[in-house]
């Protein structure tokens, strides 16, 4: 009776040891570069380094914009898979997530977060000095000023203004003659002796 009880917890402790000592075979991350929460200025490629041989590797980086900056695919060599990046890569926070298959033939999956930060920008350089030499200035060109001509005045025109002179004149005479006769008439009219008389 004894005997099976020992045979017993026996089995009972080995069923429980399996599920963990096959765990303990998956492969695990053992470092990044970047590292987990690293803050970089800049990067090409992204290293993750597994503690044994990893198989179908598949490498994204995302960025804050969510846009993948992954170029090409992983490559692997032994326990390491490298990962080229497109850039530059604009500043902000981003993630690499990752895919591979364990030397036990289990996938595993896992993200390491990094921080690009902004490129500092660089300082302005001094203006050129003046050149001594004075710019040529064009001189102005002279513009001709047309000066306006004394019109003579023609004989015809000389003799219109004499006939409108003229009849002018004219008729304010005719007018003072017809006047004083008029009151010449009235006059010599006045004075003529009535036949009464």
């Amino acid at each position: 009776m004894l005997l099976r009880k020992t045979a017993a917890v026996i089995l009972l402790a080995a069923a429980t040891l399996l599920p963990a000592s096959s765990a303990l075979a998956h492969d695990v991350l053992k470092s990044s570069n970047p590292k987990e929460n690293a803050k970089v200025e800049k990067l090409t490629e992204v290293v993750l380094e597994f503690s044994s041989k990893v198989s179908f590797p598949k490498v994204v980086v995302n960025g804050p914009d969510d846009k993948n900056y992954a170029s090409g695919e992983a490559e692997r060599d032994g326990n390491k898979v490298t990962q080229a990046v497109s850039g530059p890569l604009p500043a902000g926070k981003y993630v690499i997530a990752y895919r591979i298959v364990s030397s036990d033939g289990h996938p595993r999956t896992g993200e390491v977060p990094f921080t690009v930060l902004a490129a500092e920008t660089p300082s302005e350089s001094p203006s050129p000095e003046p050149s001594e030499t004075a710019p040529a200035t064009t001189e102005p060109t002279p513009v001709a000023v047309q000066t306006p001509q004394p019109v003579a005045a023609t004989p015809q025109s000389a003799a219109e203004d004499a006939d409108s002179g003229g009849g002018s004149g004219f008729i304010i005479l005719a007018i003072g003659v017809g006047v004083v006769a008029v009151a010449a008439v009235v006059t010599a009219t006045r004075r003529r002796p009535n036949k009464g008389d």
